[in-house]
């Protein structure tokens, strides 16, 4: 089988092509837009302050984060013994109004977090009963 190489290692493929140290097009650009940033930034900052909703929708946009519903601590029953009726009290809970929906799914996913982490429990609890009873 012979190797059919196009290029050689270490010759160029392009030998013409842009020389090292030149930045393409987009890094000369980008760097003549950062050098203006601050003025930019204060060009907006004015017209939104006059103003103008683009210049305030980009600005918040660009430079806030969004904003992340945050659910305020809550007691809430979680009546029953088994993961099945703690599940339905949540649930429960957030058809009724006493909880917020974001609030219920982030309970929700502590309960089956819990529900695998008994569930390996278990399995290792079974496999050492059946490696016990098999080396008898």
């Amino acid at each position: 089988m012979t190797s059919n190489k196009l290029f050689k290692p270490g010759k160029s493929g392009n030998p013409k092509g842009r020389p090292k140290g030149i930045p393409n097009p987009q890094a000369r650009i980008r760097q003549a837009i950062a050098d203006d940033i601050p003025q930019i930034l204060g060009v907006l900052r004015e017209r939104a302050l006059d103003g103008d909703v683009q210049a305030a929708a980009l600005l918040i946009s660009r430079c806030l984060p969004p904003l992340r519903p945050e659910s305020a601590a809550q007691a809430v029953e979680v009546a029953g013994e088994s993961l099945g009726e703690r599940s339905e009290a949540v649930v429960a809970a957030a058809i009724a109004g006493q909880i917020a929906p974001d609030a219920a799914t982030g309970l929700m996913s502590i309960l089956t977090a819990q529900a695998k982490i008994l569930e390996t429990v278990e399995l290792e609890r079974r496999i050492a009963v059946l490696e016990e009873n098999h080396a008898k």
